[in-house]
């Protein structure tokens, strides 16, 4: 994916996250670990995507802390260091167990799948809540917090639109502008307050049908929408976390 997406992205100057698995770097098809450290200092952001994308839920307690903790070490041994997780098979978020691991050693991690990433939390109809603590007063594991930063799955809706690329193109644009709704210009210095942003997941960009495979025509296609239409493009490294108020806030960005 990397490495077909690469050229795309840099031509309209936009960085991207990466959640790499270390057991496939290497394997035919998947990125040798030259080409990860190539992506880290090039500037895109590279995570966490556990050893060896296994369902975490039949896991006992020191396999969970292999599988999230070990690949913290073995990006740092190739000089990356991890700070952001995602779940394999978005499985584990809602499970105090694997929370807590997974919170010894990352200050975020990312799940789906939600069409955007209120940064308040505050915003999931059927998931209320008032912010985003990881636990209720009742010790009871909150829907949306630091450790399950909701996302947007682009291999979900394609799989639902049959691998209509026109249709998941039009899809694309209302997602990316759902977030109008939400954010607004008001506070105190009347600027551009910001509530919510999509935050969209690919699995794979390559020349390949089936599940799990973005074209990369349409992925340039998306990307120069992004472009052409003024839109600021972040990557994971950019969500932060504020102890104080219990939000997620974006670095460097208005809010």
């Amino acid at each position: 994916m990397a490495f077909k997406a690469m050229p795309i992205l840099d031509k309209y100057g936009f960085k991207a996250s990466f959640f790499v698995v270390c057991n496939y770097a290497g394997k035919p098809d998947r990125m040798s670990w030259q080409q990860i450290t190539t992506l880290h200092d090039e500037g895109y952001d590279v995570e966490s995507h556990s050893m060896n994308h296994n369902h975490m839920d039949i896991m006992t307690p020191e396999e969970l802390n292999y599988e999230i903790g070990q690949s913290k070490q073995c990006l740092a041994d190739h000089g990356i260091n991890a700070t952001i997780f995602a779940y394999p098979f978005d499985i584990g978020w809602n499970d105090p167990t694997i929370v807590n691991i997974v919170s010894k050693y990352y200050d975020l991690a990312r799940t789906g799948n939600e069409a955007v990433t209120f940064l308040n939390c505050n915003g999931y109809k059927n998931h209320p809540q008032t912010d985003c603590r990881t636990y209720t007063d009742n010790g009871e594991l909150t829907f949306a917090n630091r450790y399950s930063v909701r996302s947007w799955g682009h291999d979900t809706v394609e799989i639902k639109d049959g691998f209509n690329d026109d249709e998941t193109y039009n899809t694309f644009i209302e997602e990316v502008n759902s977030q109008n709704s939400y954010n607004n210009v008001g506070g105190s210095a009347g600027g551009y307050k910001i509530n919510a942003i999509p935050l969209i997941t690919y699995h794979n960009v390559d020349y390949l049908t089936g599940s799990y495979h973005t074209d990369v025509d349409l992925f340039a296609q998306e990307m120069k929408y992004l472009h052409d239409n003024g839109f600021r493009v972040l990557t994971m490294r950019d969500l932060g976390y504020d102890d104080s108020t219990n939000s997620l806030y974006l670095v460097n960005a208005p809010m």
